[in-house]
């Protein structure tokens, strides 16, 4: 059996969970990766109107300038990420907090979106669909999971001799 870094990354998560689920239901597995699932979809949903009012109650106000900033900056070219479907959601890290600092946890997501014929996809295969992988970091505020950042695992595009993290 292959083991991988992710795959080990995984199970060091999953084995913290177990106990810290124990102490705190906020920890409990399934509800994280829902909550990843129901962001990401309002993610993209937000994306795709260009507009990114209605991420407030999902992302931390750190998060929310930063994807602000992502969707005002690439507003004219953004129009080729159609379509976005997760494949896999997985808790990678888990750590909770420390004096100050909230609890937070790490989940890579991967997934397809649909790519528009005027790009050069890094992967793609002969449908127009594009893989991408990312982690995103959510923080603890109350009884509630935050998005706080999105980190792209891989290039999805190259446009022009311009790479596109998404």
């Amino acid at each position: 059996m292959k083991l991988s870094w992710n795959s080990l990354k995984i199970s060091i998560a999953g084995a913290r969970l177990s106990h810290l689920v124990q102490k705190d239901k906020i920890w409990d597995h399934g509800s994280m990766t829902e909550q990843v699932k129901i962001v990401f979809y309002q993610v993209e949903k937000a994306r795709n109107k260009k507009d990114a009012g209605s991420l407030k109650k999902y992302l931390t106000q750190s998060g929310f300038e930063k994807l602000k900033w992502d969707i005002e900056a690439f507003e004219k070219i953004r129009s080729f990420f159609k379509n976005a479907v997760l494949t896999e959601i997985s808790i990678i890290h888990v750590r909770p907090g420390k004096k100050e600092k909230p609890d937070r946890f790490r989940a890579l997501i991967k997934g397809k979106r649909k790519n528009s014929e005027d790009l050069i996809p890094v992967e793609l295969n002969n449908y127009g669909i594009a893989n991408f992988s990312e982690e995103w970091l959510f923080v603890r505020q109350g009884d509630w999971w935050l998005l706080e950042e999105i980190k792209p695992v891989r290039t999805i595009f190259s446009m022009r001799n311009k790479s596109i993290h998404y």
